[in-house]
């Protein structure tokens, strides 16, 4: 969730580098932009680890994934149009209530549908032998990754079937532990990371590599060739921790997608990035990395901290202890 937050302090923050500019804040806004597909494949890769045995679904995770989309669709919409920020629309108030189908966030609308139908992508999965399944996710990584990144063509993908393949890729690793090596999987994920940058850094200096090929927003997206590797890298390598249990990271877990969902939310990703952060004020600052830094851990922190009480008074009230 800080990869992500960085993303959008990057993407949302106005920043306007004239394209084949190498400066170090232009590098460092190149770098922190990474972190958005990087951590969408992680959330969405993790989720398929621990779903893939699942044999139906969880309502009470169901509805409690809605419930806090529609809690923060309405209550952001509400307080902003409250404090003057927003000029009250009964027919935008409506939109609120349908967070899913009026997607107030693109990740949180795709992760739904994934989750809703991840029991019958679980069946067929499962349908597969070991060969099938190799050949599968060759499949989807050649249609959706590598000839996207080199044509400029989509291929017929979105969201939910983006989630779709990594989904399917993290449910492998669970399923054919054995096909995985003891290495040093960092070291992989971290070389696949650094060839993103490179490229950023190539196109930079040679700005018609953005022609030949897709963007950099592409190759550093979910879908980007280098991110999916650095994604199972990762995965591997988180995997083959021994992690004891531990009661605060656990905490601190469960209050990272409502921390999406308060600073992406359309009305605050506009009030934090340009009125209250003034992100593009700093694009030719001696002080944008340190700047940049301190602002995405406030708002990780503050995010996490509403959430956790969100999240306690919620509890709270289901259980009859508020009047």
């Amino acid at each position: 969730m800080l990869l992500i937050v960085a993303h959008h302090f990057s993407v949302h923050g106005g920043f306007n580098f004239p394209t084949g500019l190498m400066t170090l804040n232009h590098l460092w806004q190149q770098f922190i932009l990474m972190g958005g597909g990087l951590g969408n494949g992680i959330f969405v890769a993790v989720s398929g680890y621990f779903l893939i045995n699942s044999t139906g679904l969880n309502l009470r995770r169901l509805s409690n994934l809605w419930i806090r989309m529609f809690f923060y669709s309405v209550a952001i919409y509400l307080l902003f149009t409250y404090t003057g920020f927003q000029p009250f629309s009964l027919k935008t108030l409506l939109k609120t209530f349908m967070p899913v189908t009026k997607p107030q966030w693109w990740f949180a609308s795709a992760y739904f549908v994934m989750y809703l139908i991840h029991p019958y992508v679980n069946k067929l999965l499962h349908s597969f032998t070991r060969e099938e399944y190799r050949k599968f996710l060759l499949a989807i990584f050649l249609y959706w990754s590598v000839i996207p990144a080199l044509t400029k063509s989509d291929f017929g993908a979105n969201a939910t079937i983006n989630f779709l393949c990594i989904y399917s890729l993290a449910g492998y690793v669970r399923l054919y532990p054995e096909d995985f090596r003891k290495r040093n999987y960092i070291l992989y994920g971290l070389a696949f990371i650094g060839i993103n940058f490179l490229y950023a850094i190539a196109t930079n200096v040679v700005p018609k590599l953005l022609i030949v090929t897709n963007s950099i927003g592409y190759f550093f997206g979910m879908m980007g060739p280098f991110t999916v590797l650095a994604v199972l890298s990762l995965l591997l390598f988180f995997k083959s921790l021994n992690i004891p249990h531990n009661k605060l990271i656990n905490v601190i877990a469960s209050a990272t997608f409502g921390v999406y969902l308060i600073h992406d939310n359309r009305l605050v990703r506009q009030f934090l990035w340009h009125e209250l952060f003034c992100n593009a004020s700093f694009q030719d600052s001696p002080y944008l990395i340190p700047y940049s830094l301190a602002v995405i851990m406030a708002v990780y922190i503050s995010c996490t901290l509403f959430e956790l009480l969100r999240s306690r008074i919620f509890r709270a009230l289901s259980r009859g202890k508020l009047s």
